[in-house]
């Protein structure tokens, strides 16, 4: 076992810090995102992991839209 989470991994931690946490999140697109990114950076930081890239929005797939 390698001592670096997979990009799977680290979404799967993610949400279940998400889901456990006291402080409830809405997220839609008729909902403020800031909040949402907030969270991304500091889950991010604390993980050392890279920031998040210039344009990374072009590269990323997602249900529905990439399908």
């Amino acid at each position: 076992m390698t001592d670096k989470l997979s990009p799977s991994e680290a979404i799967s931690g993610f949400m279940a810090w998400l889901a456990t946490r006291e402080d409830q999140l809405t997220l839609s697109r008729h909902n403020d995102t800031a909040p949402a990114a907030d969270l991304v950076k500091r889950f991010c930081e604390l993980n050392d992991f890279e920031p998040v890239r210039e344009g990374w929005q072009d590269l990323i797939k997602t249900p529905g839209l990439s399908e």
